[in-house]
């Protein structure tokens, strides 16, 4: 079954048919034929199936009968089985949920069509309805299938009073029937909604209305007025709506002014002015009401589109008018009707109802304001219309620019206004005359967005205008839009551009297409529909720099992109888009230079300097692009030099307080950058040039490593325009010093110095060359040993040498490049942690990234010279630490290593070191450096290559205490898999068990009392005795080094991580029976540790013991010690415990130690 419904990995959209018929058709037959366990998984399986079609339901349609048919002739006879045995079986409940599935993804109106509806159905039906036990949750889907299928049995055209069989009970068929639907009005499941549709089925039916239609009305004020909760009012609201929807217009016209308006009045709705379904029931019913009091008719005066044919419209057809009847409807007859004054009240409720804070109510207030403006005269529409542009004046008045201020409108307002614009325009009820004043309104809709704390509301009313301009296109003739084509086509192409949002970008750009599809008349419509369709418009990216691009080739289009970006989004509240909006600007220049130099520029200074940090930030990016710009498209070079001292004077005028309050990151990253930009443009200097500097060096020295980034790249920039001065080089020199304690200037002088062209100034190179090797180093005092600081220093470094590039051996001498080589030695080890863990690594990566470089191009040089650089130990020495990296705990570590060590290996040809044949072999580029289980049994053959062995085994242990699980097995157990499988003493020079064991202590020695190697040492060698493998070993020597130095890693140790580790390698001691000395050491240790401070190694100590004595032979005096170490409390005091722990020496043969006296 997975493989007939494995399609997570495709987009639903794409299918064309049901797919899975034949499976469903299967499933279905066992669900109906078989026991209830088989029906209950085909069911599992049915609303697998169901639920993949929730998108595309109509792809069901075809299929629905012979679904649904033979369901329901099972669930006839199963009801009728009911109503003699009063059991329901577990086989009809499934039937049941899979007509609700299917019901959930077709949806009821559609289902309920292929249902029986024969009069013999009707009291079995309704008996078994009956019958269903309300308590029983679990019988939900049961009741509401049973109810929408009385609400289709009950439309039989006889009379229902005629079939009643009157068996059941003195209450008539009818009455029960609507007690029942009361009783489930209440219900706080989905039966409410199928008890809410039977009603209002009921009550719509000529022979019953008369009777029960006003009582029910009558009942429904009463409990909504008295103390009906949350659940029945619903229900109660929704019987109502289906009611006044269903019924004849005739009946429901008395209980309008007398019951069913002051309903709609009643104060019983304050107390759900937070529930939106409420809410929305409320405007629903308000607009069935309101269709009520006026006949079903269309408005003679309405505006008719002559042509609804897409083809023809292309084909410049506008001939041949559609009528404006419909089934049901009447046209206007001459005489007006009589409007009752109750329905000023219907409209009041639903213009409120435009200003719901939910988009749900707005939306149906919408929809009824335009149903009912459908049937009212002229006249009182016209009203309506003023009314709803009233809605977009409110709230709004003149600036001091005498401009229209926005800030202080309701955006709800705005949406709902604007869908019911459209709802009017889409029926042709907004005449081509109000055009003109409505749309200005949905112009500056289309940009609606109002600033709110951090971020801005108004993506909806643009939505909304957006759908406002697509029922435009489909309402009004190319004649009626053309005076407004202009204006609606660049702002369509401006919001489908560059909006913030991406369901409005595609809705601008449905919009317009719409648009150039009926209309026919917007400029080079086919082509920009063409490059900004629905998907390319997805990506914000592409619209701003790709697709405004080819729009704006297009002189109707491309002052409007200009503008909108300079006046609007320079100025977004969105850091993202005003970046995007310079970077966009940047791409347009080269469409007409001469506009950017006549009115962009002149724009944009004066807001460079606004206290407004938003507009300020915006206008510098902006400036700093476009003058970019405007120097590489070379033809207005004259023009933009006679810019140069309004330029150069932005910096200089900025607000001081721009650069040191709260958001002045921003400001200084823009700030630089405009520096960035000015510079590489050669624009003229008039003692400019420190102001410059000043900000540069202020903005090296921020913490935040963004405007430190930007600070860098104008410090590059100045010094290659400009020059740099031996003062300014030397106080970069002193700043990076690890005696600074400001750590972030020596974070971006670090960076900064890695800028500067020494080929020009190699009398500075040395000096700069020692400082910033030393800056990497690691440093005792935690001020000075700050990461950043050291990974700067070595991207620095990296920086400096790319830039000598083949001038390296010329600029650098011999000896500052063995200091550069010791650097990158001791990087290599740079371990550092912090809170926030290993902070190293960043070194390392640093460090190993230089390394890509370094190595190939000094092999390379030192070919064409008789002074070697690199000799082979050095060679050899990183090509270790490489490896040692490549299998770190960190992934993106082992990951950055292994690209570096694939490149030195296959693509390097000049760079030779040992075992590069095998090397070749084991590591390629398919290789997946951050799965362990792919990684680590690759990495252990390399162990054979002596030269790297020990860095290598040093990884692959360290590499074994690390937190992720799966790192820890696969490096752990590819390790004793790899030595388990050698012989244990070498033949030929070949690696052994012995040789490892010797690596092994030799690194133990080394990285004595770093836990951070030691304690996975630790792990490993114990799995290794544990396995058996180390206790192959037949030198004695070897473990008793062991155990001096794991004794004296523990010495007056505390970690209890690192004790725990311990025990278990002297349990693996104690197992080399070969070995007396070194078994009676380890049980001497063993003993001592039981009287140890920590109960919980004591504790340890004595199940280790436990187990390892259990094994052993079945001596007297080693039962009687399993016996003690069962038998005592080892948690007790150290008096208590210490007399037990002596008995165990005589009985395990062992000498008590005794303590030397000092």
């Amino acid at each position: 079954m997975e493989e007939t419904i494995d399609n997570d990995h495709t987009c639903v959209s794409q299918r064309s048919h049901f797919e899975h018929e034949t499976v469903f058709m299967e499933q279905l037959s066992i669900a109906i034929q078989s026991n209830a366990k088989d029906a209950e998984k085909a069911l599992d399986v049915l609303k697998e199936i169901l639920t993949s079609y929730q998108e595309q339901p109509h792809l069901l349609d075809p299929y629905l009968e012979s679904m649904i048919q033979p369901v329901m002739t099972t669930l006839r006879n199963d009801v009728d089985e009911w109503l003699e045995t009063k059991v329901l079986s577990e086989r009809s409940i499934i039937l049941f949920r899979l007509l609700y599935l299917l019901t959930k993804t077709r949806g009821y109106k559609t289902i309920v069509k292929f249902m029986p509806h024969e009069v013999t159905d009707l009291e079995p039906v309704f008996e078994f309805l009956s019958g269903m036990n309300t308590q029983k949750s679990e019988l939900w889907e049961v009741r509401y299938v049973c109810f929408i299928w009385l609400s289709l049995i009950c439309m039989i055209p006889f009379d229902l009073k005629r079939i009643d069989s009157g068996l059941q009970s003195e209450k008539t068929l009818i009455v029960q029937m609507l007690d029942l639907c009361k009783r489930y009005l209440c219900c706080t499941g989905k039966e409410r909604d199928g008890a809410s549709l039977l009603v209002a089925r009921l009550l719509s039916r000529l022979d019953l209305c008369h009777d029960y239609l006003v009582p029910f009305v009558e009942y429904s004020k009463e409990r909504l007025g008295s103390d009906a909760d949350v659940f029945e009012t619903a229900g109660i609201l929704t019987s109502l709506c289906m009611t006044y929807q269903l019924s004849p217009r005739e009946v429901l016209l008395p209980t309008l002014d007398e019951t069913i308006l002051p309903l709609l009045t009643m104060s019983f709705f304050d107390n759900y002015e937070n529930n939106s379904l409420i809410r929305k029931l409320r405007t629903k019913l308000t607009q069935r009401v309101g269709l009520c009091y006026l006949k079903p008719k269309i408005a003679s005066w309405r505006y008719k589109r002559g042509n609804r044919s897409l083809r023809q419209n292309l084909e410049g057809n506008l001939g041949g008018l559609v009528s404006a009847s419909q089934p049901g409807m009447m046209t206007e007859v001459e005489e007006d009707e009589d409007v009752p004054e109750s329905l000023e009240t219907i409209i009041e409720i639903l213009l409120l109802g435009l200003r719901d804070k939910d988009t749900i109510v707005r939306w149906s207030a919408a929809k009824g304001v335009g149903r009912i403006t459908q049937r009212l005269p002229q006249e009182l529409a016209e009203d309506v219309i003023g009314s709803l542009l009233e809605l977009f004046e409110e709230n709004t008045f003149m600036n001091k620019n005498n401009e229209l201020d926005l800030s202080a409108v309701s955006d709800h307002t705005w949406h709902g206004a604007s869908l019911a614009i459209a709802e009017l325009a889409r029926r042709g009820l907004l005449l081509p005359e109000r055009l003109e004043e409505t749309i200005p309104w949905i112009v500056k809709g289309l940009k609606f967005d109002l600033k709110r704390g951090s971020h801005s509301i108004g993506s909806h009313v643009r939505d909304a205008c957006c759908y406002v301009c697509w029922s435009f296109a489909r309402a009004y003739a190319p004649s009626i839009l053309e005076p407004f084509v202009n204006e609606i086509a660049t702002n369509l192409v401006v919001v489908s551009l560059f909006d913030r949002e991406i369901n409005v970008r595609r809705a601008s750009s449905a919009a317009f297409q719409e648009n150039v599809g009926r209309q026919g008349i917007f400029p080079h419509g086919i082509e920009i529909i063409q490059a900004a369709d629905y998907f390319s418009v997805g990506n914000r990216n592409n619209a701003f720099l790709n697709i405004a691009v080819e729009i704006a080739k297009f002189d109707e289009y491309r002052y409007h992109l200009i503008q909108h970006l300079i006046t609007i989004t320079c100025k977004h509240w969105d850091k993202a888009m005003r970046t995007l909006a310079s970077k966009a600007l940047y791409t347009l220049v080269p469409q007409d230079p001469k506009y950017f130099i006549d009115v962009v520029l002149p724009y944009l200074i004066p807001n460079a300097i606004s206290t407004n940090l938003q507009i300020s930030h915006g206008a510098l990016l902006a400036i700093a692009e476009t003058s970019l710009a405007l120097w590489e498209v070379g033809t207005v070079k004259e023009q933009y030099n006679a810019q140069t001292d309004a330029l150069s004077r932005i910096i200089e005028n900025l607000p001081p307080k721009s650069l040191i309050t709260f958001g002045s990151e921003h400001i200084r990253e823009a700030v630089c950058h405009l520096i960035t930009c000015l510079s590489e443009t050669k624009l003229k200097q008039d003692g400019k040039l420190e102001g410059w500097k000043k900000v540069i060096f202020s903005s090296l020295e921020r913490k935040e490593e963004n405007v430190q980034e930007y600070a860098v790249m104008a410090f590059g920039a100045v010094a290659k325009t400009y020059g740099i001065s031996k003062e300014e080089v030397y106080h970069c020199i002193t700043q990076i010093d690890s005696s600074n304690q400001m750590v972030y200037g020596r974070r971006g002088y670090a960076l900064g110095l890695g800028t500067i062209d020494y080929k020009l100034y190699p009398e500075w190179l040395h000096d700069v060359l020692v400082q910033i090797c030393k800056a990497t180093k690691a440093q005792p005092q935690n001020y000075a040993n700050d990461a950043e600081a050291k990974r700067n220093a070595v991207t620095g470094l990296t920086q400096i040498i790319i830039g000598l590039n083949d001038e390296l051996k010329a600029v650098v001498s011999y000896d500052d490049f063995q200091l550069i080589l010791q650097t990158l030695h001791s990087c290599l080890t740079d371990y550092s942690t912090d809170q926030r863990g290993d902070v190293g690594s960043w070194v390392r990566v640093a460090t190993v990234n230089l390394l890509q470089y370094i190595l190939p191009k000094i092999t390379k040089l030192d070919k064409n010279n008789d002074k070697k650089y690199l000799n082979s130990n050095d060679t050899i020495e990183f090509i270790g630490a490489l490896l040692k990296q490549s299998v770190e705990r960190i992934d993106k570590v082992r990951s950055s290593a292994g690209i570096v060590l694939c490149d030195l290996i296959h693509q390097q040809q000049d760079l030779s070191f040992p075992g590069h044949e095998l090397l070749k072999k084991c590591i390629n580029k398919e290789l997946s450096w951050a799965s362990p289980s792919d990684l680590y049994p690759v990495m252990v053959q390399i162990l054979s290559i002596p030269e790297y062995r020990f860095e290598l085994l040093t990884g692959l242990i360290a590499s074994a205490g690390g937190l992720t699980e799966s790192l820890v097995r696969h490096s752990s157990l590819c390790l004793t898999e790899y030595m388990d499988s050698l012989s244990i003493l070498s033949v030929d020079d070949t690696v052994s068990l012995e040789v490892m064991f010797i690596t092994i202590l030799e690194i133990f020695s080394k990285y004595e009392k770093q836990d951070r190697v030691t304690i996975p040492l630790l792990d490993v060698i114990g799995l290794l005795y544990e396995s058996g493998t180390l206790s192959k070993v037949p030198n004695e020597s070897l473990h008793l080094k062991l155990f001096t130095l794991i004794r004296k890693e523990t010495f007056k140790g505390k970690n209890v991580r690192k004790l725990l580790s311990a025990i278990k390698v002297y349990i693996g001691l104690i197992s080399v029976d070969d070995y007396l000395k070194v078994r009676t050491k380890a049980l001497q240790q063993l003993l001592s540790y039981l009287v140890h401070a920590f109960p919980r190694i004591r504790m340890e100590v004595s199940d280790q013991l436990f187990t390892q004595l259990s094994v052993c032979d079945e001596e007297e005096g080693i039962m009687e010690a399993i016996d003690i170490l069962t038998g005592t409390d080892w948690t007790l005091s150290l008096k208590e415990i210490k007399e037990s722990r002596d008995q165990l020496y005589p009985l395990l043969n062992i000498p008590k130690p005794v303590l030397k006296q000092k």
